[in-house]
């Protein structure tokens, strides 16, 4: 099965006190499961990395990362990401428009489910569910 992660789901691996659903679920990945995330979420992630006290958090974070396949945003899918960010602003329901370039992303390569924490800002998306690892069976 795919599944497109969200920024919050890395986090959760990445804190002093792991998450045990989020990692189990990332751990699933290889045989069981195929895992996909934005370039968005890699610069997220870079940016904790880099204020972090940690000094091996940027290897944690790129060694965690291996194990999906990152989608970049190009053209089309920023054009997405700002259409579903235009929409929701319209009818008073904006997130970050980095929520929306991840959903954006998601759905250009045909998964419409995103595991995440961040369910209050992806369930605007009608495109897309939102999904924890507790969801799934984790």
């Amino acid at each position: 099965m795919k599944f497109f992660v969200d920024t919050s789901i890395f986090v959760d691996c990445l804190r002093k006190n792991i998450v045990p659903s989020s990692k189990y679920f990332l751990e699933s990945f290889g045989d069981e499961h195929t895992g996909f995330t934005s370039s968005i979420t890699v610069a997220e992630l870079s940016v904790g990395a880099h204020l972090s006290q940690r000094s091996d958090a940027l290897e944690m974070t790129l060694d965690l990362l291996s194990i999906v396949e990152v989608i970049s945003v190009d053209k089309d899918v920023a054009i997405k990401g700002g259409e579903i960010y235009s929409h929701l602003a319209k009818n008073g329901e904006a997130i970050e428009l980095n929520d929306c370039l991840i959903a954006a992303t998601s759905l250009y390569v045909g998964i419409n489910e995103i595991v995440t924490r961040n369910i209050k800002h992806f369930e605007r998306i009608k495109a897309v569910e939102a999904l924890t690892p507790e969801d799934i069976g984790f």
